[in-house]
């Protein structure tokens, strides 16, 4: 019996059903390391399929004492390829055009199968 590793078929599959356009946008970063308020010209916005997560906070019971977490964690669940061909990194944005909604990167967890998460945090309109 042969095995073949097809995730990319897979993740293909799992887009067509869970997945929404992405705008991958490189921002300039300035001096200290803060990103600036202007695109990065020297890196291309890359139009791509991913999975927009969301997970709110949970009650936790702890002894004798009921704990509520205000958290919002979320993140966009996309295959590697479109993260090299832009280089995203921390900073840079991510625009889902269906949401209307723009994030900021804060950092970009690998996972097995070449399907990072890359965590967000939402900007707000100016």
């Amino acid at each position: 019996m042969t095995v073949t590793n097809d995730t990319k078929g897979l993740d293909a599959r799992v887009d067509s059903v869970f997945g929404e356009p992405v705008v991958l946008k490189p921002m300039m970063i300035q001096g200290g390391g803060y990103r600036a308020t202007v695109p990065d010209t020297s890196r291309p916005q890359v139009v791509a399929t991913g999975i927009y997560v969301q997970s709110r906070g949970n009650i936790e019971d702890v002894g004798s004492t009921i704990h509520r977490q205000a958290v919002v964690d979320t993140s966009l669940s996309i295959r590697e390829e479109p993260i090299l061909q832009c280089g995203l990194r921390k900073s840079d944005r991510v625009y889902f055009p269906d949401r209307l909604e723009t994030y900021d990167v804060t950092f970009i967890h690998d996972e097995a199968g070449g399907r990072p998460d890359v965590h967000l945090v939402r900007v707000l309109e100016e």
